[in-house]
């Protein structure tokens, strides 16, 4: 993003939901998914729906895991929730570490936790608690869940994930069945996933964004061309950008793991 920013050229669709490819306003970068605080605040809101009202969150300890902190503090402002534990940990945790976290939600007993990243260390995180026989729910965003959700096996069902694309597997939308064929023709033996869907809209959006550009295509042109149309049309999906927001798709739906290992939207 930085090396972008300095050259002026579009930085189009990165697969991340970082708040700092958002905010502040960058002007050469042009996300399609929603970021992570979209799914922090869906996560939280079924929460809430369902009788929640405590929250622990499970983050990097670094300066990207700070600002989500920060987002996840004001959603619980904006929710009417409380923030009962922050759950900070670095590449090298300890299971002594880990250990202490546990504990720390012996004793704050939230109603949810949410995490940032991290998966194998959140897979520790969730076995060590359900070893003690806590019954604490997590759930979780959508950065590895279909990997989180394999190797937790059985201990992954009834978790919720947040997910920035609809299910890959059910033909509801449009933009699904046309990713469905396009696999099945060019890459018959690969299955459909979260992670391919999420790749085959950003490239659609970005064809979409070149068409816009014009016949000779120019770094201004392709900038141009999306504040002059104001969003992308990706089958039914909406991608909105204008001069002062490049919000991309507002899409978070959620999908819980049920007892056949599937996602259930």
């Amino acid at each position: 993003m930085a090396v972008a920013t300095e050259l002026k050229v579009p930085f189009f669709g990165p697969i991340a939901g970082a708040p700092t490819l958002r905010r502040p306003f960058q002007p050469m970068v042009f996300p399609v998914r929603a970021e992570h605080r979209d799914e922090f605040k869906a996560l939280m809101e079924y929460s809430k729906r369902t009788g929640g009202s405590r929250v622990a969150f499970f983050r990097s300890d670094s300066e990207n895991g700070l600002l989500h902190l920060e987002n996840v503090k004001l959603l619980c402002k904006e929710l009417g929730m409380e923030l009962v534990a922050d759950l900070p940990y670095k590449s090298d945790v300890t299971d002594a570490q880990l250990d202490a976290m546990v504990d720390r939600l012996a004793g704050t007993t939230p109603h949810l936790v949410i995490n940032h990243g991290g998966i194998d260390t959140y897979e520790k995180l969730i076995r060590k608690t359900r070893a003690k026989g806590m019954t604490t729910n997590f759930n979780a965003v959508n950065s590895g869940s279909a990997e989180l959700a394999k190797h937790l096996g059985v201990l992954a069902q009834g978790m919720v994930f947040s997910q920035v694309v609809p299910s890959p597997w059910e033909r509801k939308t449009e933009v699904t069945r046309e990713y469905q064929e396009a696999l099945k023709r060019y890459k018959p033996a690969a299955e459909f996933s979260y992670g391919s869907l999420e790749g085959y809209i950003t490239a659609k959006a970005l064809v979409s964004s070149l068409r816009l550009a014009g016949p000779t295509p120019t770094r201004t042109s392709f900038v141009q061309g999306l504040y002059s149309a104001g969003s992308l049309d990706i089958n039914g999906l909406r991608a909105v950008y204008s001069s002062g927001s490049h919000a991309g798709l507002s899409l978070v739906d959620l999908a819980i793991i049920a007892k056949d290992g599937k996602f259930r939207h």
